[in-house]
């Protein structure tokens, strides 16, 4: 079993970690109530523009508009939670917290925004909230979902 906090491998039974003492869950995953803030990233009116162009043409145009959204999400400390469809959710405070993570996830949406003006014709909507989520910081690793509490809801609802 895998420390959440060091990453240290321990024994199957183990309830403590060996080298850091941080209680491990023993058959299930390490799950912790966080403050987070929450980014959705939302194309506009995307049905109507993937109707009317090459499939191919708006697949291109989707990875780019994906791959600038990381790239500012990463760039502030932010983790990208997951894409859905065409839009994107990131999460600021996981695995690590920071004081200004709420200022981090304006600041990625204000780049965000900039970014895609000169990469296509498209535009996005963006949310951001913060609030308690129910966390699991291994998820990522195991490529699961992070992140569950009304602050996801209420971000989503924003965007």
């Amino acid at each position: 079993m895998r420390c959440p906090t060091c990453k240290r491998e321990n024994a199957e039974d183990a309830r403590f970690c060996a080298n850091c003492g941080t209680r491990l869950a023993l058959g299930r995953s390490f799950e912790e109530r966080k403050i987070v803030s929450i980014l959705f990233s939302d194309l506009v009116d995307s049905t109507s523009l993937a109707g009317s162009r090459d499939p191919e043409e708006w697949r291109e145009t989707v990875r780019r508009y994906f791959s600038a959204v990381r790239e500012q999400i990463e760039r502030h400390g932010g983790t990208v939670e997951k894409f859905i469809g065409d839009a994107v959710m990131a999460v600021f405070g996981l695995p690590a917290s920071h004081e200004d993570d709420p200022e981090r996830a304006v600041r990625a949406a204000l780049r965000i925004l900039r970014a895609i003006e000169g990469v296509t014709d498209i535009t996005t909507r963006i949310g951001i909230a913060t609030g308690e989520v129910v966390a699991d910081p291994t998820a990522a690793e195991k490529g699961e979902f992070l992140v569950t509490g009304d602050a996801v809801n209420l971000a989503a609802r924003l965007q």
